[in-house]
């Protein structure tokens, strides 16, 4: 209906209220209300007017993820980025102009004579340096401003590995103003610009999701904290190597420690060497697999399965020195513990490997 008012006024010879429809920002207001805001006439370095914060919307693609370290406690992507905002002051008169809105590539884009504000947002939890490159700024007719590029960089991660290998783990990209808290700036996420590469390939993870938050950060710069938006990448170990090459080897192991229960009168020297040798193998298992994880406190899902299986063999050498001690005097007693534990071991065995990753969790 107003559109329709609108156009019979337009028709009837009132060109200037159609004109003034042209003439609005982003803002809502006129583009003659900002024509000296800022002080000193620095746009540059004065946010947006207003009473309120400026509101930067983000959002963020990520095309690759590598160098997963869990000892370092690290990772590398890379990702485009899109920063959006209203700053009326940068609006312009399209039909003066000739388009409806401004382009600017690379270095140009961060131009000091351009005379425009930017929110100075960077990755909070960087632990390398920050590589740019296809940057581009939009600068629409109304005032709305889009900062966009690729970029990559290493950066921290937090590992839960209580249920290595078949653990989840989430890795944050973290953005915040350097430069201005939460009550000049605040980050949201676009929630129809998040998102990772189909295709995206890890060797040893699996991408899930791709997740967006926000949160406020304290920072020793400012007594007020600052707004924070986090992109999670939400990953899934791929436990195909752990079970063919560890987990399959390791119950083999623990088997064949199991096979002094069928050994007759043979000596305790040579049933022991059969433990010995399992338990040891295990041991050199335990290296291979504590080379690639951290020195953390807490025991993960295989390191309480290496405990189980060291339990039995330990076990079985008992029932060994028991079973050959008692051969001369109670051969039937003997050969009754061997029969027994050749069930009772298996039984206790699976039930320990079911138990492990209930109580874990």
């Amino acid at each position: 209906m107003r559109i329709l008012f609108l156009s019979i006024l337009f028709v009837l010879g009132f060109p200037d209220i159609a004109a003034a429809a042209d003439d609005m920002t982003c803002s809502g207001m006129p583009r003659s209300e900002y024509a000296l805001s800022g002080s000193n006439n620095n746009n540059s370095l004065d946010p947006p007017p207003g009473g309120n914060a400026t509101v930067i919307d983000v959002g963020f693609h990520l095309d690759s993820l590598s160098d997963i370290d869990v000892i370092g406690s690290r990772f590398r992507f890379e990702g485009y980025v899109e920063f959006a905002w209203c700053d009326p002051r940068q609006a312009f008169d399209a039909k003066t102009v000739g388009r409806t809105e401004r382009v600017l590539f690379g270095d140009k884009s961060f131009d000091n004579d351009l005379d425009l504000w930017i929110p100075d947002v960077e990755l909070a939890n960087s632990i390398g340096a920050v590589s740019n490159s296809a940057r581009r700024i939009e600068i629409g007719a109304d005032g709305t401003v889009r900062l966009s590029g690729v970029f990559s960089s290493v950066v921290a991660a937090r590992f839960d590995l209580r249920r290595f290998p078949f653990d989840k783990q989430s890795f944050p990209i973290a953005m915040e103003s350097f430069s201005f808290n939460r009550d000049v700036v605040i980050l949201q996420p676009m929630e129809n610009l998040v998102g990772y590469k189909d295709d995206l390939y890890l060797p040893e993870w699996q991408v899930k999701s791709l997740t967006a938050g926000t949160e406020e950060a304290g920072q020793v710069r400012d007594r007020v904290p600052f707004s924070r938006v986090t992109f999670n990448v939400n990953v899934e170990r791929e436990t195909g190597y752990y079970v063919a090459k560890l987990s399959v080897p390791l119950t083999l192991i623990v088997m064949l420690s199991w096979s002094v229960f069928w050994m007759g009168k043979e000596s305790l020297g040579g049933r022991m060497r059969i433990s010995s040798t399992a338990f040891l193998t295990i041991v050199a298992y335990q290296f291979a697999i504590s080379g690639s994880l951290p020195k953390v406190a807490y025991l993960t899902l295989m390191d309480k399965v290496m405990i189980a299986a060291f339990i039995l063999i330990a076990l079985s050498a008992l029932e060994n020195m028991v079973a050959v001690t008692m051969i001369d005097r109670n051969p039937a007693g003997a050969r009754k513990i061997d029969r027994l534990s050749r069930w009772v071991f298996p039984i206790t065995y699976v039930t320990m490997i079911i138990a492990v990753p209930l109580i874990a969790g």
